[in-house]
């Protein structure tokens, strides 16, 4: 059975709701910690030379800009 382009976006925003009430579920410290994992690993993927200590330093780069 073919899936179709109407349930892929009906799969994806039922996704996305979900991961918004698991968020809204999260206590303020659970939700930053989520979002530095998350940053994190975007970092590693665009420099994946750096070491994780320099990964964690260029983090707490972006977070005291902004």
């Amino acid at each position: 059975m073919e899936i179709t382009a109407e349930q892929i976006r009906q799969e994806a925003a039922e996704c996305h709701a979900r991961k918004v009430r698991q968020a809204n579920a999260m206590a303020d410290r659970e939700l930053f910690d989520y979002s530095c994992r998350i940053s994190l690993a975007g970092l590693r993927e665009d420099y994946p030379d750096l070491s994780e200590s320099e990964l964690q330093e260029k983090l707490r780069g972006y977070l005291s800009f902004a």
